[in-house]
């Protein structure tokens, strides 16, 4: 019987790995994540190599059966949402916001020639009509896409959007807004007939007791081999917020795996592979800022 054992990771690694990464940034050879924590994208030679068991299928996993929108309804009902709302982007919305995010790579900045025709492309469309009355200037509303909100968005995308414009230019300059939308016109998991996937953009009302420093991932690995599961059979990892009154709300589903561009958060999907992947005990990972 497999048990769980406690892993405190003092702050100080967590700020040292950072400024590592960090630092790599000004040298020839860049360092494009995390070397101890919260990596992703690893190749399927290391994970072959630290899990060469070949009962584990190693593969860069879909995105579709962990899309947003498939688990919206579970993902309200937890968080108790009074009211929530899934908008389909238009197609073409979507490729203008990925020549304006080219444009913020370049200049950083939206030039109003390319900004503001959008915004009043946006306001004529269906989805634009049902946004202006959301998005009303006073209603605050916690925005994401399909599989990623733009919270790395140096425009405020960690705080509540409340007008259109907001919502554009946090999607335009994020890197993260920016992979779901790159993924949609690429992404050979898309509905019959169609050329490309569905962009969804989710609104959900502001809380601000959703607090990410209360924030835990978890990690539900392959079955063993020979076993079956009757309703799902793919591997994911979920993130839940822990409330103070000591219950958790379900956040989201990711895939899983090392080869996924999901973090592995406080763990390394390499170092820490037997145990992610659920060959050893599991492990229940904080910070402190002080060790105990």
């Amino acid at each position: 019987m497999m048990k769980l054992k406690l892993l405190v990771i003092p702050a100080s690694w967590i700020a040292e790995d950072n400024a590592a990464v960090q630092a790599s940034q000004e040298t020839a050879n860049p360092l494009s994540r995390s070397q101890r924590f919260n990596t992703k994208k690893h190749t399927q030679a290391e994970i072959e190599e630290a899990i060469p068991d070949s009962n584990v299928q190693h593969a860069n996993p879909p995105w579709m059966p962990y899309s947003y929108t498939l688990w919206h309804s579970l993902i309200a009902k937890s968080q108790g949402l009074a009211t929530s709302h899934v908008l389909k982007m238009p197609s073409v919305l979507c490729d203008d916001l990925m020549l304006l995010h080219c444009s913020w790579l370049r200049s950083g900045r939206f030039p109003s020639y390319l900004l503001n025709p959008l915004v009043e492309d946006l306001k004529s469309s269906r989805t634009g009509r049902k946004l202006m009355s959301l998005l009303d200037g006073k209603q605050r509303w916690f925005i994401r896409l399909d599989q990623m909100s733009p919270k790395d968005s140096p425009l405020g995308g960690d705080r509540p959007s409340t007008t259109i414009q907001e919502v554009i230019t946090k999607i335009a300059s994020s890197m993260r807004a920016y992979g779901n939308l790159q993924w949609a016109t690429q992404a050979e998991e898309r509905p019959w007939g169609e050329n490309r996937a569905n962009v969804q953009l989710i609104l959900n009302p502001w809380n601000d007791k959703m607090d990410p420093a209360r924030e835990f991932r978890v990690f539900v690995p392959p079955p063993p081999f020979g076993a079956q599961r009757k309703r799902w059979r793919l591997p994911y990892h979920f993130d839940v917020v822990l409330q103070d009154d000591g219950s958790v709300q379900l956040v989201e589903l990711n895939p899983f795996g090392a080869m996924s561009g999901c973090g592995a958060c406080l763990f390394n999907w390499i170092i820490d592979a037997r145990m992610l992947y659920g060959l050893e005990d599991a492990g229940f990972a904080i910070v402190l800022d002080e060790p105990m």
